[in-house]
C-alpha cells in the first residue's frame, strides 16, 4: 500500500475509500445504456484522476468496478496513469443495476488487508454513498457537493479509523475532497 503523508497515514486502523463516477460517456441515442461508452473528455477525466492519484502516492489496493462499459473504460484510462498498480480489480453487475444498499455491501466484505479500496461507479448512488459515509469532520463543500450530485470523472476521498471494512456504515468515515478533474 502507498499513502500520502497525511495525520490519518500513520494510524495503523486507518482506511481510504476512494469513490468516483464514471468519466463523461457518448450519448445513449441508440444504444443500451450498460453499453455506452466514455467520450474522449472522459478518457481524459479518468487519467487526470490516475495521474492524482499517483502523484499523491495512493495507489488502491482493492478496485471495485461497475461492469458497464463507460466505467471498465474508466478504471482502464485511470490505471493507465497509475504504472505502480498491483491491487486487485473486480467487476459487478451490482453496482451497475444496485443501490446504495447493494454497494455497502460490497465493500463491508472487503479483506481487512486492503486498506486503500476504490470504486467506479454512477451516479446517484456514487453520490447517496459519500453523503451517507460522510460523518461531522467532513469537508462541507464536499458534503454539498455530493448531495448536489457527483460530477462526471468526480472522486470522493473519504478515511476513517475502522478495524474492519465489515464495520462501515453511516457517518464512518471523513470525506475530504472531492476531485473534480
Amino acid at each position: 500500500m502507498t499513502t500520502s503523508s497525511s495525520s490519518s497515514s500513520s494510524d495503523p486502523d486507518s482506511r481510504l475509500l476512494l469513490i468516483m463516477r464514471h468519466g463523461k460517456a457518448e450519448s445513449g441515442s441508440g444504444q443500451m445504456d450498460h453499453e455506452r461508452r466514455l467520450a474522449e473528455r472522459g478518457e481524459a477525466q479518468a487519467r487526470l484522476v490516475g495521474e492524482y492519484l499517483e502523484s499523491q502516492h495512493v495507489l488502491p489496493a482493492r478496485v471495485l468496478v461497475s461492469d458497464a462499459v463507460r466505467t471498465v473504460q474508466t478504471w482502464e484510462a485511470a490505471v493507465s496513469a497509475m504504472p505502480g498498480f498491483e491491487g486487485t480489480v473486480t467487476f459487478h453487475e451490482d453496482i451497475y443495476d444496485g443501490g446504495v444498499g447493494d454497494l455497502l455491501g460490497l465493500l463491508r466484505e472487503v479483506g481487512d488487508e486492503h486498506r486503500v479500496v476504490m470504486v467506479i461507479g454512477h451516479e446517484p448512488t456514487m453520490a447517496a454513498l459519500i453523503s451517507l459515509l460522510g460523518g461531522e469532520d467532513s469537508d462541507p463543500g464536499s458534503i454539498a457537493q455530493a448531495r448536489i450530485g457527483m460530477p462526471t470523472g468526480g472522486m470522493g476521498v473519504l478515511s476513517g479509523a475502522l478495524d474492519h471494512w465489515s464495520d462501515l456504515g453511516e457517518d464512518a468515515l471523513t470525506v475530504h475532497t472531492v476531485v473534480r478533474p
